[in-house]
C-alpha cells in the first residue's frame, strides 16, 4: 500500500528489496523527472579509491547489458528528453527529464544505466585519460585550486578535505576489480531512492519500478566510518599567489549547523538577508559601492561538518577594506537586525522556492536531496512551515554560536607580481 502524505502529496513505497520509491504526481505539467539517487560520494571512499565515485559516474554511460556505448544518449534525445548525472562529496544521482508519454522508456534507460553497467576493461582505460585530463583542466583554473586549498585549510580530519575528482595516482591505479566491488557495494537497493515527479500515476510507477529496480538483489552495505572534524580553535589563514590572475579571490568560512538541524533554518534566513539578490546587504554595501567585482555567500548544505562561506573577487589593494567591511556588516546585522527584515527574508525564500519548484527537475532534486543527504523527507515536505517559525532570536543564536571574530578559516589568492 502507498502512504499518502498530504504535506507535499508524496507517495512513498519501501520496496521488498530495500529500495525507496518516492512519487509526486503533478497535474500542472506535461513533463516527468525521474531521478535515481545513491548515498555515495567522495567522502565514502577509502584513500586508494579517491575519485572512484566520480569515475564510476563516467563509466556508467559507457555501456550496459542492453545498450552499447552512445545508445543511451541517442534514445533519450530522440524522445526529446535530457539525461545527465552528478557526483558530490555526499551523493551521486542520475536523472532524466522527459515528456510524460515516454516516462516508461526513460525508467528502463535509468535502470540499465545504474544497475546493469558492463564496466568494460577497455572503456575503463579510455575513461582514465578523459578524467585525468578533466583533473588537469581543473588545476589550470585558479578558482578550483583556491577552493581545494580552502577545504584543506578547514578540514584536517574529515574526508571533505579531498577533491571529488580524486588524484591522478589513484585514478591510474583503478582496476576493473576495484570498480566492480565499489559499484556492487553502493549501487544497490539498500542504498538507493527512485524519485519520480510529474504527470504520472503513482501505481503505474510502482508497477514499473517493481519490474526494474525492484528485481535487484539487495546486499549488505559497507560500514563506512566518516570521521567528524574536531572543533576548530582560533583563526586559520593561507595566502596564495598565481601569475594567471589579475584580481584577488577571497574565501572566508565558519563552521555552521548541519543541514536539517533545527538551527539550520536560521542560517538560511541569515544568508538571504546578507546576500539574497540585489536588495541584500552585501549587494548594496559591497557590489553597488564598487568594493568587489563579485561575491557569494551561503552554506554548503552538508549533513555533517557544514560551512557558512563568504567569497568575493576584488582589486588586490582592497583586501583589508573588503575584509573590514564584511566584518562590519556582520556586526551591524547582529546588532540591528529587525523582526521585519527577518519576515521579509522568509517571504523571499518561500516565494523563490515556489517558482523554482515549478520545474519538475528542481522538485525531484529537492526530494532526492532531502531523502539521501539530509536523511529526512520532512525537510522537503515541511520546509516552508518550518522556515516560517524562524524568529530574530534564531538569527542571533547563529552569530553567537558559529560566526565569531576569532574562529574562522580564510584564504586569499592574489596575482603574482
Amino acid at each position: 500500500m502507498f502512504e499518502l502524505l498530504t504535506a507535499q502529496e508524496l507517495y512513498i513505497r519501501n520496496l521488498p528489496n530495500g529500495a525507496k520509491l518516492i512519487v509526486k504526481p503533478r497535474k500542472d505539467t506535461e513533463a516527468v523527472a525521474i531521478h535515481v539517487w545513491f548515498r555515495v560520494g567522495s567522502i565514502y571512499e577509502k584513500y586508494d579509491e579517491k575519485g572512484m565515485a566520480h569515475f564510476l559516474e563516467h563509466m556508467l554511460f559507457n555501456g550496459t547489458e542492453k545498450y552499447k556505448y552512445g545508445e543511451i544518449d541517442k534514445i533519450i534525445e530522440s524522445l526529446g528528453g535530457n539525461i545527465n548525472a552528478g557526483t558530490s562529496k555526499d551523493y551521486t544521482y542520475y536523472h532524466v527529464e522527459i515528456a510524460h508519454p515516454y516516462w516508461k522508456e526513460a525508467m528502463e534507460v535509468l535502470y540499465q544505466l545504474t544497475m546493469k553497467a558492463t564496466l568494460d576493461e577497455k572503456m575503463i582505460e579510455k575513461e582514465k585519460e578523459i578524467v585525468i585530463e578533466e583533473l588537469r583542466r581543473g588545476k589550470d583554473n585558479p578558482t578550483t585550486v583556491l577552493w581545494e586549498e580552502f577545504e584543506k585549510l578547514v578540514y584536517k580530519v574529515s574526508p571533505y578535505r579531498f577533491p571529488i575528482i580524486g588524484f591522478e595516482e589513484t585514478i591510474r591505479n583503478f582496476t576493473r576489480e576495484k570498480l566492480v566491488k565499489f559499484y556492487k557495494s553502493f549501487y544497490q537497493p539498500r542504498n538507493m531512492a527512485v524519485v519520480v515527479v510529474g504527470k504520472v500515476d503513482p501505481k503505474e510507477v510502482e508497477e514499473e519500478v517493481l519490474k526494474t529496480f525492484g528485481k535487484e538483489e539487495s546486499r549488505p552495505l559497507p560500514k563506512v566510518q566518516i570521521p567528524s572534524e574536531p572543533e576548530q580553535i582560533g583563526v586559520r589563514f593561507k595566502k596564495l599567489t598565481d601569475p594567471r590572475i589579475q584580481k584577488a579571490y577571497w574565501i572566508i568560512g565558519w563552521k555552521a549547523p548541519a543541514i536539517g538541524k533545527n538551527e539550520y533554518k536560521g542560517l538560511i534566513v541569515l544568508s538571504e538577508i546578507l546576500c539574497g539578490g540585489r536588495i541584500s546587504l552585501f549587494y548594496r554595501e559591497l557590489r553597488e559601492k564598487g568594493l568587489v567585482y563579485s561575491y557569494w555567500c551561503g552554506d554548503l548544505g552538508r549533513p555533517r561538518d557544514n560551512l557558512f562561506v563568504i567569497s568575493a573577487s576584488f582589486e588586490p589593494s582592497k583586501y583589508e577594506e573588503v575584509k573590514n567591511k564584511v566584518f562590519e556588516l556582520l556586526k551591524t546585522t547582529y546588532e540591528k537586525i529587525t523582526d521585519e527584515e527577518v519576515e521579509e527574508a522568509k517571504s523571499r525564500i518561500i516565494n523563490s522556492r515556489v517558482f523554482e519548484e515549478e520545474k519538475v527537475e528542481s522538485d525531484a532534486f529537492d526530494i532526492g536531496y532531502a531523502y539521501t543527504v539530509v536523511r529526512d523527507l520532512d525537510f522537503y515536505r515541511f520546509f516552508d512551515k518550518n522556515l516560517k517559525r524562524v524568529r530574530r532570536v534564531d538569527i542571533l543564536k547563529i552569530f553567537e554560536r558559529f560566526i565569531k571574530e576569532d574562529n574562522y578559516s580564510e584564504i586569499i589568492m592574489i596575482p603574482e607580481k
